[in-house]
């Protein structure tokens, strides 16, 4: 990825005292739209071969859904922010900010084209489905709904973020985001087009943040 956003501000040494936000490969929303494309014709195909409803998973799974959970991406910025030196906190906080946000607004986008869409759930029987659940009297009620996956979009969003910022942590930050979506469909709570929509949704509202949110130049 290319850097693009570059702070001038420096310490007393002459080091930089911000992190540089780097672009959005134009290949990584080609890719996302293709596998979009591609995992929605394998949706039934999959999901009829997870587990059956009501199956036990350990705790590393429940590990990789507390990634797609906004609190804890408020604790990593915490720990972000306590963790810097005090010249170097200010610019921290931006950091812990800017991936709070990103996940936030990506989670809030994809609850509310979960209750639009009205996708249902995997559930045996019915996987693949796109016949939209009717709405009732609880339409606000997403629980049942599965497209966009929010737990995916909150761990894409935060995943993009931190890699936009530290490249070198993209292959690790991807790969525990890919962990928390195989999950959810693995639990047979979203479709993989669910998950891989949230992943091209994370794309663009980050892409939207840093081109519309002055302070992250």
């Amino acid at each position: 990825m290319s850097t693009r956003l570059k702070s001038n501000l420096t310490d007393s040494s002459g080091s930089k005292r911000t992190v540089p936000v780097h672009d959005i490969p134009l290949w990584a929303f080609l890719v996302s739209i293709g596998l979009l494309i591609a995992s929605i014709f394998l949706d039934n195909t999959i999901s009829t071969r997870m587990p059956p409803e009501g199956t036990s998973f350990g705790d590393f799974h429940h590990l990789l859904r507390s990634l797609g959970y906004l609190p804890t991406w408020f604790i990593v910025g915490l720990i972000l922010i306590s963790s810097a030196p005090p010249k170097l906190r200010k610019s921290r906080l931006s950091v812990a900010l800017f991936i709070l946000l990103t996940a936030m607004v990506t989670g809030i986008i994809a609850e509310l084209l979960k209750i639009l869409v009205r996708r249902p759930d995997p559930v045996m029987g019915i996987e693949g489905s796109w016949k939209r659940v009717p709405w009732g009297e609880e339409w606000w009620n997403g629980s049942d709904l599965c497209f966009p996956s929010g737990h995916a979009a909150v761990a894409w969003g935060a995943a993009i973020a931190i890699s936009r910022r530290w490249p070198g942590a993209a292959p690790w930050m991807m790969l525990l985001a890919v962990g928390c979506a195989s999950g959810r469909v693995q639990a047979r709570g979203h479709h993989p087009s669910d998950v891989i929509a949230s992943l091209l949704l994370a794309l663009l509202v980050s892409w939207w943040i840093d081109k519309s949110t002055p302070a992250a130049r």
